[in-house]
């Protein structure tokens, strides 16, 4: 499942090939992956309003796993990728047939080449967003002030949460703080691999009690988490079944995991065999000595 790392090295790879270009045509495969705002129904017209047909794109956003495109009129499109979904940049014909498979949306981009020049030329592309399991999907707002209102839900974002947001967020959750930091409406951005692999590196159990951590163990917390997001950006994201960015190129954060998907095999710091275990119906992964049960109130 794409997390924080995954979108936001996405939102990065998209941006040279849709930043000012116009939205030209959309093609709608599967209308129930778009969300329009409450009382407008689908309709052609509304869906490609959404889809933001005849405007430019002028900016990106990112909070936590969401990202969104800004159109130059003020409509804004969040996309969500749910387990599986991507957004994929194709400079010729969109695939058809089985290779054009899971492709529920797709726009036509045209830009303007050499803009200065006599010789300007038109460059089309082609950007469809993809979602096999369709967990994922597209919502449109009609302004950036509807937008952050829809993400003032979602708890502050975990690539430049500080300790003391972060403490004010895990004070509110008795549960595990695994499970706390999956809460997207505690931490932004946080899924099943960064959580198992900031817990290993602040030296946290992933049962602890969230509001139980005491500030030293979360502020340890609060650097790792922006620390392992930050090389996870830089190196693509993970990609550890089909995650590919814009351009199609997987991310090779997966080679920095020190526990994530490694229970059974030794700990990269003590030797100890890594555990399994299960919090929140989620696969987690830990060292018994390196993350014992301490450094609460």
């Amino acid at each position: 499942m794409p997390e924080l790392p995954e979108v936001e090295h996405l939102r990065r790879s998209l941006e040279p090939s849709i930043l000012q270009a116009a939205v030209g045509h959309v093609a709608i495969h599967r209308r129930d992956m778009v969300r329009l705002p409450a009382g407008v129904k689908h309709t052609v017209a509304t869906l490609e309003q959404g889809l933001l047909v005849g405007t430019n794109i002028v900016a990106t956003h990112r909070h936590g796993k969401q990202f969104a495109l800004e159109g130059v009129d003020g409509r804004v499109l969040v996309i969500q990728l749910g387990m599986s979904g991507s957004v994929i940049i194709e400079h010729g014909p969109p695939p058809s047939g089985m290779a054009g498979k899971h492709r529920h949306v797709v726009w036509t981009l045209s830009s303007l080449i050499g803009a200065d020049s006599p010789a300007a030329t038109r460059e089309s592309v082609h950007m469809s967003f993809r979602d096999p399991r369709r967990f994922g999907g597209l919502t449109a707002f009609a302004s950036m002030d509807q937008l952050r209102t829809a993400w003032a839900n979602l708890g502050p974002d975990a690539l430049t949460v500080r300790a003391e947001a972060l403490r004010a967020a895990l004070r509110r959750s008795k549960r595990a703080v695994k499970a706390a930091l999956l809460d997207q409406a505690l931490v932004a951005g946080v899924g099943n691999i960064y959580a198992d692999e900031a817990l290993f590196a602040a030296r946290v159990h992933p049962e602890t009690p969230a509001n139980l951590l005491d500030p030293a163990a979360v502020s340890e917390l609060a650097c790792s988490i922006r620390a392992i997001l930050s090389r996870a950006v830089k190196a693509g994201g993970s990609t550890i079944r089909d995650y590919r960015d814009g351009l199609g190129q997987a991310g090779t954060a997966a080679a920095d995991h020190r526990v994530y998907g490694r229970a059974g095999q030794p700990c990269v710091r003590c030797r100890t065999t890594l555990e399994g275990l299960v919090v929140q119906a989620r696969t987690t992964v830990f060292c018994p000595v390196c993350q014992p049960t301490r450094g609460c109130l």
